[in-house]
């Protein structure tokens, strides 16, 4: 009996230490969520195809805004830090072959980022005409971070950005 006894407080024990220790680790599913709809500036009731998702040691979440179709997509700690957010705007195509130019292109970005001018000149810039659409792809690094930006060559809107956390 006292063996069976033992046994028994030995898995509980564990369990409880188990539980303890992976609930002391980080934010909740639900938390990171909210972390992710904060950011985006939107309540979970003005987004579609809500999926959210702990992936190793980080969730993952991803929705689509219901008034204009704008697609949201978070990585984010157990901390509660974003790690990578993305975002696709939807546009509509201009197959103009106007160019608003590099160095607009790069003032977008940097408007769009909040990061200085000075910093995204430094990165690079590439104009690109692709399937009957002009774009610029803005690549820089700012503090922690590395952005990626797709901006039209016709009218400087930002088709496409990404933030991700260097490691």
């Amino acid at each position: 009996m006292r063996r069976i006894t033992a046994a028994a407080v030995l898995i509980v024990m564990t369990i409880a230490m188990t539980v303890s220790s992976f609930a002391a680790s980080g934010i909740s599913l639900k938390k990171a969520e909210k972390i992710a709809l904060k950011d985006a500036g939107v309540k979970r009731s003005q987004v579609k195809n809500f999926e959210s998702e702990r992936d190793g040691g980080k969730y993952e979440v991803e929705f689509v805004k219901k008034s204009n179709g704008t697609e949201f997509s978070y990585e984010i700690s157990q901390k509660g830090k974003i790690l990578e957010k993305s975002v696709d705007y939807v546009y509509e195509k201009n197959s103009s072959t106007d160019k608003i130019g590099k160095k607009a292109a790069r003032k977008k970005a940097a408007a769009h980022s909040g990061v200085s001018y000075n910093k995204v000149k430094k990165g690079t810039c590439r104009y690109e005409y692709d399937d009957g659409e002009g774009k610029y792809e803005v690549n820089f690094k700012s503090g922690k971070y590395r952005y990626e930006y797709d901006i039209l060559a016709p009218n400087g809107t930002v088709m496409e950005y990404d933030r991700k956390l260097i490691k």
